[in-house]
C-alpha cells in the first residue's frame, strides 16, 4: 500500500518537474511553510520538542529560501517590503521556538496565508 506522504511527495515532484509556473512554486511554499507551523503547533502542544524543531525548521528553511530568492532589482520596493517581512517572521518564529510561543507562530502564520493570497490573486 503506497503512503499518504508517499504520494503527495510524488505529486509535488510531478508538479515541480511538469506544468508548475514560479508563481505556482511561491504559492506552494507558501503552502508548505504554513502547513509545517500547524504541524509545530501541533508538536509543541504535545511536548514533542524534536518534531517541533523538525517542523519549525522545516517552515524557516522555506521563508529564507523565498527572501534569498527575492529579485531586489527588479522587485524594487516590494522586494525590499518582502524582505524586510521575511526577516520579521524568521525573528518572531526564533523567539516563538525558544519560548514555546503559540501565539507568535500563529502570526506568522496569518502573515504566510495573507501573502499566499496575495499572490494567488496575481494568477
Amino acid at each position: 500500500m503506497i503512503s499518504q506522504q508517499y504520494a503527495s511527495n510524488a505529486y509535488m515532484k510531478t508538479m515541480v518537474n511538469t506544468s508548475a509556473s514560479k508563481l505556482d512554486l511561491v504559492i506552494m511554499l507558501y503552502d508548505g511553510s504554513i502547513e509545517f507551523l500547524k504541524k509545530a503547533v501541533f508538536y509543541m502542544n504535545q511536548k514533542n520538542v524534536a518534531k517541533k524543531l523538525h517542523y519549525m525548521d522545516k517552515a524557516m528553511a522555506i521563508i529564507q529560501h523565498l527572501q534569498a530568492t527575492l529579485n531586489m532589482e527588479a522587485g524594487g520596493e516590494i522586494a525590499q517590503n518582502l524582505q524586510r517581512l521575511y526577516m520579521y517572521m524568521l525573528t518572531e518564529l526564533t523567539i516563538a521556538n525558544i519560548r514555546n510561543d503559540t501565539e507568535k507562530i500563529s502570526r506568522v502564520e496569518g502573515l504566510l496565508r495573507t501573502l499566499r493570497e496575495g499572490w494567488k490573486g496575481i494568477r
